[in-house]
């Protein structure tokens, strides 16, 4: 008797805590979640808009991450990597109904390109330069131990300057 009575109180016990974690569960916040580069992982119900495809090789990975440019317009970025490891291809999802301005678009194209030709009058060059420089310095990109982490480290900088 006193072994049956053990047992269901162990049994209640066992249910509790599971219905218990199971009612605290909550969904992430995609915005927290991807303020760094997450691997093979995508926001829920984001449609990814291309930037630049140089192949038409599926890729064999890629990163996403979450940023805010200057005027506070969100937006995700995704690289995707070939088996060598290197960008074949990358995408930007607006956050929200928000659509992200022609400048930014076009800073986010050059990422992985370089600039190529003039600059429009609203951007400065040197000051989107010093940016990115002061970006890679603070963040040791050149000192990442694998060249998919300088790739990333770099890439984060382009963002965050864009």
């Amino acid at each position: 008797m006193k072994n049956n009575f053990l047992l269901a109180f162990a049994l209640l016990l066992f249910a509790f805590a599971t219905s218990k974690a199971n009612s605290n569960y909550t969904d992430r916040d995609d915005k927290v979640y991807f303020s760094s580069f997450r691997k093979n992982e995508e926001p829920k119900n984001k449609k990814f808009n291309i930037l630049n495809k140089d192949s038409e090789n599926t890729g064999e990975s890629f990163y996403v991450i979450y940023k805010e440019n200057s005027l506070g317009q969100g937006f995700y970025f995704k690289v995707v990597l070939d088996k060598n490891e290197k960008p074949i291809a990358t995408y930007y999802a607006n956050e929200g109904r928000q659509q992200l301005s022609d400048l930014t678009v076009k800073n986010l194209k050059k990422l992985l390109s370089g600039p190529t030709g003039k600059m429009s009058a609203s951007t400065d060059p040197i000051t989107t330069t010093q940016c990115v420089t002061n970006c890679h310095r603070t963040n040791a990109c050149y000192d990442k131990p694998t060249s998919t982490g300088v790739l990333l480290c770099s890439l984060e900088c382009g963002i965050a300057c864009a």
